[in-house]
């Protein structure tokens, strides 16, 4: 949207405006908000309320700056789409250069649609059907993460029916339990002491990588 700036702009209280909106958020003399110079009731009459206002400079700053805090070349973050599933921040996303993290079949599609590529793709939720595994399978997703054993053995089921070798990354649970910082009851991954078993099972079949 095109930016109409009023001949005065002033800084809203810091009482109302959090430190990390100061730089885009201001107010004309009549108290009315401004997001990067444009008026809120220009917005309102546009589109009409509620609606929500994503700030693309701060989007592509906090990416940046994640992005850049790891000194290496080879650092491919992944971004979960359930955070926020706005194709128009997912392209945004992609542009800054992070690959995507998806949990569902509709999550994988939204991903196409803004333009990842299927070798960026990772297929991550705690259940997948076989129907869900043969489709990211087909679509050809970077991997499918496996965290229980059960999992994995419905991810060697899928495979031995076709003729695709499917990537499989299995999620590993530490177990560890250190002050107020416990991973034991957490769902998410393949308990440390059975991950042995885990490999053994896809070194056994070929149709695993």
């Amino acid at each position: 949207m095109k930016q109409i700036t009023p001949k005065k702009l002033r800084a809203i209280s810091p009482r109302y405006n959090k430190k990390r909106w100061r730089h885009f958020l201001s107010q004309d003399n009549d108290g009315i908000m401004y997001i990067e110079g444009v008026s809120v009731r220009t917005l309102q009459k546009k589109y009409g309320t509620p609606i929500y206002v994503f700030v693309e400079e701060e989007i592509r700053n906090r990416l940046r700056n994640f992005k850049n805090s790891f000194d290496y070349d080879k650092f491919r973050p992944q971004y979960a789409c359930k955070c926020n599933s706005n194709l128009e921040v997912l392209r945004i996303v992609r542009e800054e250069g992070f690959e995507f993290d998806a949990s569902s079949i509709g999550e994988i599609i939204l991903g196409l649609l803004a333009d990842f590529e299927p070798e960026q793709i990772t297929f991550t939720n705690l259940y997948k059907s076989e129907q869900d595994i043969y489709f990211a399978s087909e679509i050809g997703v970077k991997a499918i993460t496996a965290d229980s054993h059960e999992e994995l053995d419905r991810i060697i089921r899928v495979a031995e029916k076709g003729p695709k070798v499917i990537p499989v990354m299995l999620r590993v649970n530490p177990m560890i339990h250190k002050g107020k910082y416990n991973t034991t009851t957490q769902k998410y991954g393949i308990p440390y002491k059975f991950v042995s078993k885990a490999i053994k099972k896809i070194l056994k079949t070929d149709k695993l990588f």
